[in-house]
């Protein structure tokens, strides 16, 4: 299964397809020169298949591009980057 991620034209979202069906969404804002991931959302029948993973890994890889730091309010980002220690440098310090 091949997961495919793009950014929305309104810049404010990760949607991921799926054979061309959407199959999830990663929300974020931009806040003080940081992105805030607030919600992750992965359709039922793409659950369990790695579809928020690619999401998360996406949009964080895009953040180290882009030179900036994160905040992890939803949950599922911030689990993952605990399961993955080296993408921890990206988090904004409290």
């Amino acid at each position: 299964m091949h997961v495919d991620v793009k950014l929305s034209p309104e810049g404010d979202l990760y949607e991921a397809l799926v054979d061309g069906k959407h199959a999830g969404q990663l929300e974020f804002v931009r806040r003080d020169g940081v992105i805030v991931y607030t919600h992750t959302e992965v359709e039922d029948e793409f659950g369990g298949k790695g579809v928020g993973a690619v999401l998360v890994r996406t949009a964080l890889d895009a953040a180290r591009a882009e030179g900036v730091q994160v905040v992890p309010r939803c949950p599922f980002v911030g689990q993952w980057i605990e399961r993955h220690p080296d993408y921890a440098d990206l988090v904004k310090d409290a």
